[in-house]
């Protein structure tokens, strides 16, 4: 949808107004929108160093005898131009260097949440510019000490983005250094964001005023600073939206409320990361004392 080009998040109000379907997974329920609840500290410090082996050894170092190791024999691959298992992880790994020669993977955020490891970086041949190369987003599912399950999003970096940031660098700075923040206040913030984000996806533009920082500082290639932004583009993209008369089924209206469907939800320090349910858009955003302050995203190309 066209929409995924300028805000990922405005595709869902699309699908309100075209009649998609309307069911999505409730933010507080865990088993349905973030691992397995009750996972400790140390095995989700185990599984991220486990996955980020991937590229600093895999990739960075190019030894597939480590992809051999950290994959399993169940892998599921969910991208579909991938091969299954550790041979199509490193063909994958193989065709990022040769389309972009001199690569090298710079990991930019990564959480950890269950059995969960989410991954967003850089691929690039000139890490230090922050314009060059690709954006990714890796998921994947840990289980025995094996990775087995992935999806994946790219999207090319753009040159110039409309507030100035990258679409990787960190904005905001505590002004006492950043805090330490408990299993359960991880996700308090999980539950608020994602439910901040499915009230906005569904079109509620009063929820920026009470659950977003007016300082806001946006990555998204497009979007400037602030939450005025953000606000005019949600009210201009409503506005343009087709009416439910022109929707292709027909121009039956939409069935009970919200058009949101997420797929995983993760939170590790002050990050929640969102998954579409489709799996072509990822979205980060930073919680600060009750209020989302920063947001990455990566949707796919052609999204």
């Amino acid at each position: 949808m066209r929409y995924r080009k300028t805000l990922p998040w405005l595709a869902a109000v699309v699908c309100l107004a075209t009649a998609c379907s309307t069911s999505g997974t409730d933010p507080a329920t865990p088993s349905t929108t973030s691992s397995a609840a009750g996972a400790s500290s140390a095995s989700e410090n185990r599984n991220k160093a486990l996955v980020l082996r991937l590229y600093a050894e895999a990739f960075n170092k190019n030894k597939t005898d480590v992809v051999r190791e950290l994959v399993g024999t169940d892998y599921v691959q969910h991208d579909k131009s991938v091969l299954g298992g550790a041979d199509g992880q490193i063909q994958q790994f193989k065709k990022l260097k040769a389309k972009i020669p001199g690569a090298v993977a710079t990991v930019k955020h990564v959480a950890a949440d269950g059995d969960l490891v989410a991954v967003h970086w850089h691929a690039s041949g000139t890490p230090a510019n922050e314009a060059t190369g690709e954006a990714r987003i890796d998921l994947y599912r840990v289980g025995n000490g094996k990775l087995v399950e992935h999806w994946g999003i790219t999207q090319t970096v753009p040159a110039k983005t409309a507030s100035g940031n990258s679409l990787f660098s960190d904005v905001y700075r505590y002004p006492k250094g950043a805090p330490t923040l408990s299993e359960e206040l991880e996700e308090k913030n999980r539950k608020f964001a994602v439910t901040a984000y499915r009230k906005l996806s569904d079109g509620d533009v009063t929820v920026i005023d009470k659950s977003w920082d007016p300082r806001y500082y946006q990555h998204n290639p497009i979007i400037a600073n602030g939450t005025g932004p953000l606000k005019q583009l949600l009210q201009q993209d409503t506005q343009n939206a087709p009416s439910p008369s022109s929707a292709s089924d027909g121009g039956a209206p939409p069935t009970g409320g919200g058009g949101t469907q997420f797929g995983n939800t993760l939170a590790d320090g002050d990050l929640v990361w969102v998954f579409s349910s489709a799996y072509d858009v990822a979205d980060l955003f930073r919680v600060v004392d009750g209020k989302i302050i920063e947001h990455w995203d990566v949707a796919a190309d052609g999204q």
